[in-house]
């Protein structure tokens, strides 16, 4: 068992914060992957206590992964700009925005569009199951990610099979962009914002509020924020009787929150979700839909 030191960082909250659907709880641990091996993790006061099932899955990678190196104290003061998110800030201090590997998120959000977090987790789950490599630790069984290629050479057919429906053409032409290079991943990483969202716009299936959750999870463009219903209620508090629309919303959110405006999105989010939380079933939405309307 190793112990990194975690001060200001909450597990619980960015587990469950809608970013990322392959965590999954169990006797006081979370269980989940980074890229092919299994992570297993709790916090403990102010330290991760973890154990991975591949040995060369590092301490640095793991704190990269949870944005520990980030100053969060420093974040937080640059978006604490009103008493919404002031409240926000205060109830799920902790939460970080995770460094997830960029393809897997944006093919888990392909997935996600339209969807509640039971679909999302079994279709996810599924996937991993048919295309992914086994790999267990003190028991727990997992599935690596499948890489784009294989999603590539799969069937359309095969892929409608795991429950994605209508998303299936579009999660193997995205993984063909990828896989050729058409898409590249590590540039992606070092161009600004605009241009991220731009190029991930062009794959079939992604729409602003998709692409914006693949900028900000994946690529750690701080300055996406992501809009979906969830968000549209937390906006009314700046908006009042005026006007909304997601890009009026989106440019008010870029300039009063700043380039740390993601970040904010994702306590507003997490907040309004958890406050309505005994109205919602356990098939609520999870960051999903990607701003247009789903195939008929």
């Amino acid at each position: 068992m190793v112990d990194i030191p975690a001060p200001d960082f909450s597990l619980q909250a960015t587990l469950s914060s809608g970013q990322t659907f392959r965590w999954k709880p169990l006797n006081g641990w979370y269980y989940g992957s980074i890229g092919s091996s299994i992570l297993k993790v709790r916090q403990v006061n102010g330290s991760l206590q973890y154990e991975a099932s591949d040995p060369a899955l590092s301490f640095e990678r793991i704190r990269h992964y949870f944005a520990l190196d980030l100053d969060l104290a420093g974040i937080l003061r640059q978006i604490d700009v009103d008493m919404q998110v002031h409240h926000a800030i205060v109830r799920h201090r902790g939460l970080r925005v995770l460094r997830q590997d960029p393809w897997e998120t944006l093919a888990s959000f392909i997935c996600a569009s339209f969807n509640n977090i039971k679909r999302i987790e079994g279709m996810i789950e599924r996937m991993c199951q048919t295309f992914g490599t086994p790999v267990a630790l003190n028991g727990f069984r997992s599935f690596s990610f499948p890489r784009p290629e294989v999603i590539a050479s799969a069937s359309e057919r095969r892929l409608r099979s795991l429950g994605l429906g209508y998303r299936a053409p579009y999660l193997k032409a995205t993984a063909r962009l990828v896989a050729d290079g058409k898409l590249p991943m590590d540039q992606l990483r070092r161009v600004d914002y605009e241009t991220t969202k731009s190029a991930l716009l062009c794959c079939d299936g992604v729409g602003d509020k998709v692409a914006d959750c693949v900028a900000l999870f994946g690529f750690e463009k701080y300055e996406a924020f992501p809009i979906d219903v969830w968000m549209e209620r937390a906006m009314r508090y700046y908006f009042r009787h005026k006007k909304m629309t997601r890009k009026l919303m989106h440019d008010y959110a870029t300039q009063h929150f700043g380039p740390y405006a993601g970040y904010a999105q994702q306590y507003l989010y997490h907040h309004a979700r958890c406050a309505h939380a005994p109205a919602r079933s356990d098939t609520s939405d999870a960051h999903a839909g990607n701003g247009q309307s789903p195939p008929s």
